[in-house]
């Protein structure tokens, strides 16, 4: 499988830059102007980006809000506490760079090269091994998320519902921050898992792994596993509410941004996948 990790960003160059720039209005809330965002969604916003996002220009009115607030400290925290201002400048420089760091990957990750070519993994699947079936399946999941989010959803979404055939056992359960085989894409795969606390993203991946005999389990040790079903379970059938559609996707956006930028700032301990 690709790896999906990126360089990190010329950090001190966006620092120095971000406390020179101005801002503009979205909905009336002060965003980033689209010519400071990293190139991938400048060219997302002239489109000359290959992707294929329905809303381009919500993805990018997204991220112009999220990297002024993750820049700018336009957070609760010093809304609302007391004793915190004197903070803010450290806040802004270490938030901002990891704003920018989650804003980099994703706007490449929506590149539609980065996705996985689901027939072509499926072909490459050993039919002589015992647990064919079950990692056809996996890919199966896949092909049914893919259809129902398709490039609105980026690409490391789709390559975490896969893993599992990658791995010894379809059902092992993989510390994936602590993992040899997977700490390259831990951060952005633990952000999509992450994601799924939009529940009704969560109930979709669900009712489509529960009718191919499976359900998606993950844990705060960033562990990750597809679990059989029972024989006392079923499958269940899910549909996103039209009306309410962009708005979870939009959800679901914004939250694996966040956790892809706080990664790093996340208390672990083995104590919680030994």
């Amino acid at each position: 499988m690709r790896s999906q990790a990126t360089a990190n960003p010329p950090q001190q160059d966006f620092v120095t830059n971000s406390k020179k720039s101005f801002s503009v209005v979205i909905e009336g809330e002060q965003a980033t102007p689209v010519n400071q965002l990293p190139q991938s969604w400048q060219d997302i916003f002239v489109g000359k980006s290959n992707s294929k996002l329905s809303n381009p220009e919500e993805y990018v009115k997204m991220a112009q809000l999220f990297l002024h607030k993750m820049s700018r400290g336009d957070v609760d925290l010093f809304k609302e506490s007391e004793g915190f201002e004197h903070l803010k400048p450290a806040f802004c420089e270490i938030f901002g760079n990891l704003g920018w760091e989650a804003l980099d990957f994703y706007g490449k990750d929506f590149d539609v090269d980065r996705y996985p070519d689901f027939n072509s993994i499926e072909s490459e699947l050993d039919s002589d091994e015992e647990d064919y079936t079950e990692r056809k399946q996996i890919v199966e999941i896949g092909k049914a998320l893919f259809e129902e989010f398709g490039y609105d959803l980026p690409a490391s979404f789709y390559h975490v519902h896969l893993a599992p055939i990658y791995r010894e056992e379809v059902s092992e359960v993989r510390p994936l921050r602590f993992s040899e085989e997977d700490k390259n894409n831990a951060r952005a795969w633990d952000a999509s898992l992450h994601g799924q606390k939009v529940f009704p993203i969560q109930l979709m991946v669900q009712s489509i792994s529960s009718k191919h005999g499976f359900f998606q389990e993950h844990g705060c040790g960033c562990n990750h596993a597809m679990t059989r079903v029972g024989s006392t379970d079923t499958s269940f059938d899910y549909q996103i509410r039209p009306e309410m559609r962009n708005t979870w996707i939009r959800d679901f956006i914004w939250t694996i941004w966040y956790e892809y930028a706080f990664f790093k700032f996340v208390p672990v301990t083995r104590f919680l996948v030994d």
